[in-house]
């Protein structure tokens, strides 16, 4: 797999990434994530099915684009986090920032409906 993909469903870009290690990856995905903001989407899931760990690197990655995503009124969803994520979020207290759900559909639900889901502890 590449390092990122985006697709679009219901106007909420979907970012399907690799890893969130490199800084370079990161900033070729916020270069790239502020293209769509400029075309006017606002709503963003992230897609980290395919990572087991993460660093300083993929947390800001998460606080620069909740931040940008926010700044034109939209939300970020974290679809399927791993269990070392999660713990991440929690210790760093980001965890409210963002919805975190099983699966794109629940992304979308809670993008659409700006209401988190209760299904990820």
């Amino acid at each position: 797999m590449n390092n990122y993909h985006f697709h679009t469903i219901d106007d909420i870009q979907i970012i399907r990434v690799g890893d969130l290690l490199s800084e370079f990856v990161v900033k070729e995905i916020l270069s790239a994530t502020q293209v769509k903001i400029d075309k006017g989407f606002s709503n963003f899931a992230v897609d980290l099915s395919e990572m087991q760990v993460m660093n300083s690197v993929g947390l800001n990655f998460l606080i620069l684009l909740k931040k940008r995503a926010s700044g034109v009124g939209g939300q970020v969803a974290i679809i399927k986090a791993p269990p070392k994520v999660l713990h991440l979020l929690v210790v760093t207290k980001l965890k409210p920032l963002f919805f975190l759900t099983n699966s794109i559909a629940e992304a979308i639900d809670c993008l659409l409906n700006a209401e988190p889901l209760e299904v990820v502890s």
